[in-house]
């Protein structure tokens, strides 16, 4: 049985990188193992992006995003873009990302956010490699690259909005990943847009150590919770929590994973 078989759920989005886990690193990852729950963990910049395909490398049943998230826009030039080919030639790297646009915080000037954005789209396209896109109050500007430069594959991470903002996304071929926020009492609005959104649009991540669900919030997050995000969504889709576990799976294996791994877990 390979890898992927045994596989019942995939947390699209983590960062395992974090110092949040330097204690019992080790731990998480076994906790999330033994409930059979693939991670992908994802990079911020140049040397998480690393420390990301050092982890995937490490584990049969983890694979790594790489990218300069908005944040860090600013420290993107030519030297951070050869590093980013080189390790996206690494078998476990199944995404560019995390990426995109944060107006929220504007750690990064909004131009340069814009520019390395495009830039990153067009490395994923020539790779052929989906992107994961960050998206905080910069949904405007967003739509518009995105419309230009379209991506061939990819998700937007911690998904949000309503149901029309959806169906933007969707019409650009992207999946919508769906985490802890799903469960927070006043996130009436993300519950409603579930509720209509299609699964097989629907990937679930927690974005580890962050975004702790309800039962759990306010304390770190890790990868075993994703099964709250599932509970929820097959509690407002009003269908069984296996249909779920499986669509969702095998969205996330359509996206990142479908033929790039036939390794059985040891």
């Amino acid at each position: 049985m390979t890898v992927l078989e045994r596989l019942e759920l995939i947390d699209t989005h983590a960062h395992l990188d974090s110092s949040d886990y330097n204690a019992d690193r080790a731990a998480v990852i076994a906790r999330a193992f033994a409930e059979h729950i693939g991670v992908i963990t994802v990079g911020v910049d140049l040397p998480s992006s690393r420390e990301a395909v050092r982890l995937a490398e490490r584990h049969r049943a983890i694979w790594a995003g790489i990218g300069v998230h908005p944040h860090e826009a600013k420290t993107f030039d030519k030297k951070v873009e050869r590093g980013l080919r080189e390790l996206a030639q690494q078998k476990k790297v199944v995404a560019i990302g995390e990426i995109g646009l944060d107006y929220y915080r504007n750690l990064s000037p909004r131009p340069v956010q814009r520019e390395v954005f495009i830039e990153q789209i067009e490395l994923a396209n020539e790779l052929n490699l989906p992107v994961i896109i960050h998206n905080r109050e910069s949904t405007t500007d967003m739509l518009g690259i995105l419309r230009v430069h379209r991506p061939k594959h990819g998700v937007v991470h911690s998904f949000l909005g309503d149901l029309t903002l959806a169906q933007e996304f969707m019409a650009l071929g992207l999946y919508l990943g769906i985490g802890g926020p799903l469960t927070f009492p006043k996130n009436e609005v993300l519950r409603q847009a579930v509720k209509d959104i299609p699964l097989d649009r629907i990937l679930v991540e927690t974005d580890c150590p962050y975004l702790t669900p309800v039962p759990h919030r306010g304390r770190r997050n890790e990868p075993i919770y994703v099964r709250y995000v599932v509970e929820e969504i097959s509690r407002i889709k009003e269908i069984p929590l296996q249909e779920v576990s499986v669509v969702t799976t095998n969205n996330a294996l359509t996206l990142f994973l479908k033929d790039r791994d036939k390794a059985s877990l040891p």
